[in-house]
């Protein structure tokens, strides 16, 4: 879900109207440097409007595009607003506990101690006892690979812990159903295009929507 938002705002708002106000204040730039343009086409172009000419005219096409991006990122809807930032809230919840989690199980300083364990080996100047030191290393690492494994399978086990799981898939998943069902209603369909557009972006394969329904 995060994923294809950020990627919703990033590629189908943002740099899509950037490129147009781009286009503009380009089109600005050559049409003042150009001093040999005849007076004909400068009246041309000025009739047809296709590019600002006056610094009030760059204020107003910033302005537009300042209000392009906000109202299709959503800002000036306080429900949608609303129901993402929950969205967002339980996903930094979740992330913090599933780091935890892991603090928990060592898995880090398991990495570290064979990170540090391989650098030594690599640059031991005992080139004569290279291959029994390898053997070792691998069996050390074999080891404790596997007492991190028991570790990780006895905490997934815990009750504490299918809990977590259980209640963090309870909110997401009312939260998410919640934003579904406004993104997705009459007044956001018709009068607002890139609401359609957002949430064909979430729910591209049906699965937001296949798991929405399933679980009312």
């Amino acid at each position: 879900f995060i994923q294809n938002f950020v990627y919703y705002m990033k590629f189908d708002v943002i740099e899509p109207n950037w490129r147009e106000l781009e286009r503009k204040l380009n089109a600005t730039k050559e049409y003042c440097s150009n001093n040999k343009k005849s007076k004909r086409d400068d009246d041309n172009m000025m009739l047809n409007g296709q590019f600002p000419r006056t610094v009030d005219d760059l204020l107003h096409e910033h302005n537009q595009f300042l209000l392009r991006i906000s109202n299709q990122c959503l800002l000036p809807n306080y429900d949608l607003i609303e129901r993402a930032s929950k969205i967002m809230t339980t996903c930094l919840l979740f992330s913090t506990q599933i780091k935890r989690f892991m603090e928990t199980t060592k898995v880090h300083e398991l990495h570290e101690k064979t990170r540090h364990e391989r650098s030594k080996l690599r640059y031991s100047g005992k080139k004569s006892k290279n291959g029994d030191q390898e053997t070792d290393f691998r069996a050390n690492r074999e080891e404790r690979t596997q007492q991190c494994s028991d570790r990780i399978l006895r905490e997934l086990c815990t009750e504490t812990y299918r809990h977590m799981i259980t209640r963090f898939d309870e909110v997401f998943s009312a939260h998410l159903a919640e934003f579904m069902k406004n993104l997705n209603s009459d007044f956001g369909q018709k009068s607002n295009a890139h609401l359609t557009n957002l949430s064909m972006q979430l729910d591209y394969n049906g699965f937001v929507s296949s798991s929405i329904h399933g679980k009312e």
